[in-house]
């Protein structure tokens, strides 16, 4: 597996990524975008992110989406098929390269299995809040190394 900087010819197959990613969590409501809203979101966010791309046999795993300046993961995604392999640590290991002293993150309170794995890795749970835009409770992390 390779994490470097994102380029932009895989643009497209990122912001596919997150939608489907998205949706496999099983979380998603009628708030949320279709797939060419999550792609028109992408293209716009890609001029605020420090974007990350994971790959495996060259093909596109995994997405992390940093705002450096805020120590905040702003976006971070696993492939469906490839949750459980390893992706997910190889980018959380890359936005605590990338933001040594501190990051935050912010889940939502029903998607579980990331909760659990922020919380093995040592992120601990901060504050929560209720988006009434888009009908969840927002679950909000730090880290701070040990």
């Amino acid at each position: 597996m390779i994490i470097a900087p994102a380029d932009p010819a895989d643009y497209p197959a990122l912001a596919d990524l997150w939608y489907d990613s998205w949706m496999s969590i099983g979380i998603a409501n009628d708030t949320d975008l279709d797939r060419d809203g999550v792609r028109a979101r992408f293209f716009r966010e890609t001029a605020h992110w420090a974007l990350f791309a994971a790959k495996t046999g060259g093909e596109v795993a995994g997405l992390l989406a940093l705002l450096p300046a805020e120590d905040r993961i702003d976006q971070i995604f696993v492939h469906p098929d490839r949750k459980g392999q390893g992706i997910g640590l190889a980018l959380l290991a890359e936005s605590k390269r990338q933001m040594p002293g501190r990051i935050v993150l912010t889940t939502h309170e029903t998607n579980l299995r990331a909760r659990s794995f922020y919380e093995r890795e040592g992120f601990r749970l901060d504050w929560h809040e209720i988006d009434d835009v888009h009908r969840r409770v927002k679950y909000h992390y730090i880290w701070t190394p040990a």
